[in-house]
Parts: structure tokens; C-alpha cells; sequence
């Protein structure tokens, strides 16, 4: 009897062994095989340390330690498209901020887009630009560099098929603050981004009632876009603007620096193949 008590023991265990390693969510059709996961498409992220080790080492050449405010100095760039890696001649400190992974070019593609900052880049790119990577885990390999093609301030609209994104850039310069959305693919379009909005704040500059050419009278003019994040059916963002109002009154006056300046969210939500904006504002166009 402890014999058969012992050989049904062992029995037991192998039965529970044999079902916990037994692949799951087997369906017929597919030789036995588990269905794999499709990869979903993500809106920018920090990399990981794992993700830093990866990259790096493939844009980065002779990588050492930090210094003039970058993560990293290079001996090289491999596969930077200008031999004079942007002309800057700050040397060549990186820093990789962050980083997207989905289905980019293709709706079935496997790839990375890492948004970089570098002291070779100059103002013409804002400092930085992105990289797209393809292969997957494991596998990566640069494709490209973009200069002047930041994806840090993103949001994914889709999480399969070929991604989409609504992006937020900004930049000052002379006294000018401007900030454009654009709904785009990435890598990112070359030259002039397709704008969705575009706002300007003139009021620091030389001429500060610029804000005034372009309004016909019933306009609200927005001077700036911020705060860029996922919401409900696609994104908000922060904006800030003069009312059709006061923006008359100011103008009237030559004084626009001092007119009333007002905050709203501003919803951007997604259908599929557009955005619509509510409230829906009557905005002028920027200077």
C-alpha cells in the first residue's frame, strides 16, 4: 500500500508539472503554436537602462562618460547623413530622451524612434532630431538619423496598424514663442510640418503688436500651445489666447503687449482619419 501511495504521489506531481508548462492559448488551425501579441503602437517614454545599452552603441562611437551637459561624448556618429555632423562644432555630446516603439512605416513594422538631444545640432534643428531603429528586441539596427525631427512631445492616436501621432513642437528665438500641432506619421515629414495649429507670441519682440496683422476683427489669437497629453479619444492641450475682444481693443491701442491673456484645455479628439477641436475657436493665423 505505501507503495502505491508513493508511485500515485509521483504521478500527482507530474500531471501538475506537465499542465503548468503546457503552452496555453492553443487555437486549431495554427500547428499547436501560440498566438503571438500583436506589438501596439506607444506614445514617447524615457528608455530604459536596457533600451540606453541597446541604442547607443549604434549612433554613438566610442561612447564615454558625461560632460558639457550630455549624457554621453562620441568619437563618432555612425551614419549621421552630414560629415560635418551639423556643423555646430560643440563636439559631439548625446543625449537620448526618449523613445517610441509601434508600427511606424509599415503597419506590420517592428521599430523604434529615439528623439535625441546633440551639441553638434544647431539651432536650424532645435538642438536635436530622432532616429529610427528597425529589427526589434534584440536586433536593432539604425535605419536613419533625422535632425531637426524631435518626437519627445507625442501622443500615439492608434494602437495598431500603421501608427499616428499628434505632436507638439515649440521653440523661442529673438524674443518670438511659437508652438505648432501637427497629426503626422514618424519618421517625420521633411521640411515644413503639416500644421493642425499654430500659435505665436510676438509680445516679446521688437514688435510686439505683430499679433495684430493678421486679424480681421472677430479672431481669437493664440499665442501659445503646451501640456500635450493623452486624453479620452485622442489628446488635450493647454492653451493661451486674447479674445476677439480685447484683442480689438489692444490693437486699436498699439498696446497688444498688455492685453488680457485668458487658459483653456482644449480637447483633440481623434475619428480615425482627423482631428477636431473643441471649443471650437475661431483662431486667427499666425503671424
Amino acid at each position: 500500500m505505501k507503495r502505491l501511495a508513493t508511485l500515485f504521489s509521483v504521478l500527482v506531481i507530474i500531471g501538475a508539472g506537465l499542465l503548468f508548462f503546457w503552452p496555453h492559448g492553443q487555437q486549431g488551425g495554427n500547428g499547436g503554436q501560440t498566438a503571438q501579441q500583436p506589438v501596439a503602437n506607444h506614445g514617447p517614454r524615457a528608455l530604459s537602462e536596457a533600451e540606453q545599452v541597446a541604442f547607443l552603441p549604434l549612433v554613438c562611437g566610442g561612447a564615454s562618460g558625461p560632460g558639457g551637459g550630455f549624457a554621453h561624448q562620441c568619437t563618432t556618429l555612425p551614419g549621421y547623413p552630414s560629415k560635418d555632423y551639423g556643423g555646430a562644432g560643440l563636439g559631439l555630446g548625446i543625449t537620448l530622451k526618449s523613445v517610441i516603439f509601434g508600427h511606424l512605416t509599415s503597419a506590420d513594422a517592428d521599430e523604434a524612434y529615439v528623439t535625441y538631444a546633440g551639441s553638434f545640432e544647431s539651432l536650424a534643428t532645435n538642438l536635436g532630431g530622432g532616429m529610427l531603429f528597425t529589427g526589434g528586441p534584440g536586433h536593432w539596427k539604425l535605419k536613419a538619423w533625422y535632425p531637426g525631427g524631435q518626437a519627445g512631445h507625442c501622443v500615439s492616436l492608434n494602437p495598431t496598424g500603421r501608427a499616428k501621432f499628434i505632436c507638439l513642437y515649440s521653440g523661442q528665438e529673438q524674443g518670438e514663442d511659437d508652438s505648432l500641432l501637427t497629426v503626422q506619421n514618424l519618421p517625420p515629414p521633411q521640411g515644413e510640418k503639416p500644421a493642425l495649429l499654430r500659435a505665436a507670441d510676438l509680445r516679446g519682440t521688437v514688435n510686439p503688436n505683430g499679433n495684430c496683422q493678421n486679424r480681421s476683427g472677430d479672431e481669437v489669437v493664440l499665442l501659445s500651445i503646451g501640456n500635450l497629453r493623452p486624453a479620452p479619444g485622442g489628446a488635450s492641450a493647454q492653451i493661451s489666447y486674447v479674445t476677439p475682444d480685447d484683442a480689438q481693443a489692444a490693437c486699436l491701442a498699439q498696446n497688444f503687449a498688455k492685453a488680457p491673456v485668458k487658459q483653456a484645455v482644449l480637447a483633440l479628439r481623434w475619428n480615425g482619419s482627423a482631428i477636431k477641436l473643441s471649443p471650437a475657436f475661431n483662431f486667427a493665423a499666425a503671424p
